[in-house]
């Protein structure tokens, strides 16, 4: 009968697969930024809800508990017949803050955002091979910017004159990966990506009183794909009593996205002339990431971790803003976390058999402008619930974090972040003992 359940359960979230890619073309994936509108827009951290409550670590993590995003050498870490599957949901409250150009105080504004955050599966081959794939966001973008002229010559004129730009849309990666056990405590994994992206700008400049002039409207559309690849490795040293270490590396392959923009321009008065529209090819480069990590591990206990991700920016190239000095930089991440289960197999008690997770991160971003970079920083929180059968969890992470800085006119984001989501286990081939 649980079986039965968690199929059932399973088809439904694979069928929220077509609306994840779909999410692009109708509203911005998890992010509301103004620093979104440069480059790729905002990347997101890698992980489930169960690594992102512990900083976002998982490099150097094996757990049979859930599924590790991180390292596709993890995914050998398993029972041998186990079926994995987890999806989840985020949502996203940010409170935005800047200094006035007068000087006369901060000005401040809110946003709260939601949407599907990833669906990923994982099933083993053999005793020492297994599988995963899934998707899971890899940027995002989403902002909207109004003005108007307040210049009494102007508005005599003319007339009311107002300026609104807009973008969303985003980067979706989806990856098959495979982990192999080549040797006792050495497992080594590689997956293939495939980026799909899809992302729309506007401008609009509006004559909203005065019917001699027309309202312009420029857009420029962005379909963007590309392949990639990540590889990765974990070994395991005992350190007796229960005890074990274990160090991780990842390399991502540096990719191309190729695609085309769409640029077209619109006057209306009345009716709606296409003045022009004219399709360029573009190209993005992402560059190859680094990582390294480790985790010290008490078998089902509790264990302590950190992570350190590399890449190099600054041979990618991005259309520019006009008026904006924006350029790319090397990043660097460190992340730190760990969990602890009071007892896992306790009968009595349930919140003895609950996990805790807590963590902290320091991401320095991909971006400058007017040489400022654009880093972020938080701590993190989070649990996970056993349910239905042995090994099927409700997990929940909190990210309390602030991206940007109010230095050099720029603007501070304050936000908390709530990843849920529901890892279902199952075993597969398992002999019934009674008919």
């Amino acid at each position: 009968m649980n079986k039965r359940i968690t199929i059932i359960i399973a088809a439904l979230a694979l069928s929220f697969v077509p609306k994840v890619s779909n999410a692009q073309e109708n509203i911005a994936y998890d992010a509301f930024s103004p620093y979104s509108i440069y480059g790729l827009g905002l990347l997101e951290m890698t992980g489930d809800q169960n690594t992102l409550a512990m900083g976002g670590i998982g490099i150097g993590d094996r757990s049979a508990a859930y599924i590790n995003l991180l390292n596709p050498a993890a995914v050998t870490c398993r029972d041998i017949q186990g079926f994995m599957l987890d999806f989840g949901i985020s949502q996203k409250n940010i409170f935005y803050e800047a200094n006035r150009a007068d000087g006369s105080g901060k000005a401040t504004s809110v946003s709260n955002l939601c949407n599907i955050h990833h669906v990923v599966a994982s099933f083993p081959i053999t005793r020492k091979i297994a599988f995963q794939a899934g998707v899971m966001p890899f940027s995002s973008t989403g902002y909207y910017f109004q003005d108007r002229i307040y210049e009494d010559q102007v508005i005599v004129e003319i007339g009311d004159v107002q300026y609104a730009k807009q973008g969303k849309g985003g980067t979706y990666q989806c990856f098959l990966g495979a982990g192999w056990e080549v040797a006792k405590n050495l497992n080594i994994g590689a997956e293939g990506i495939l980026y799909l992206g899809n992302t729309e700008h506007s401008s609009v400049t509006a004559f909203t009183t005065n019917s001699s002039y027309r309202t312009i409207q420029r857009s420029w559309d962005i379909v963007s794909r590309g392949f990639g690849a990540k590889l990765g490795a974990q070994y395991t040293a005992d350190l007796g009593k229960n005890t074990a270490l274990t160090l991780g590396a990842t390399y991502k392959v540096g990719s191309k996205l190729k695609g085309e923009q769409n640029l077209s321009t619109i006057a209306t008065s009345g009716t709606v002339d296409t003045i022009a529209s004219t399709p360029t090819t573009i190209k993005y480069r992402i560059p190859c990431e680094v990582g390294a990590g480790f985790t010290l591990r008490k078998n089902d206990r509790w264990m302590v971790g950190a992570d350190y991700v590399w890449q190099n920016w600054s041979g990618s190239t991005f259309d520019p803003t006009p008026g904006i000095d924006f350029s790319t930089c090397q990043t660097h991440s460190v992340k730190i976390g760990g969990e602890l289960t009071p007892s896992k197999y306790d009968i009595r008690y349930y919140m003895r058999r609950v996990t805790y997770r807590a963590g902290a991160y320091y991401n320095q971003g991909y971006m400058a402008i007017g040489g400022t970079r654009i880093d972020s920083r938080g701590v993190t929180l989070g649990a996970s619930f056993p349910v239905f059968t042995a090994g099927t969890s409700l997990a929940l992470a909190i990210d309390l974090g602030q991206m940007g800085t109010l230095s050099n006119n720029m603007i501070r984001e304050r936000y908390v972040k709530f990843t849920m989501g529901l890892n279902l286990y199952d075993v597969w081939f398992k002999k019934s003992l009674y008919n």
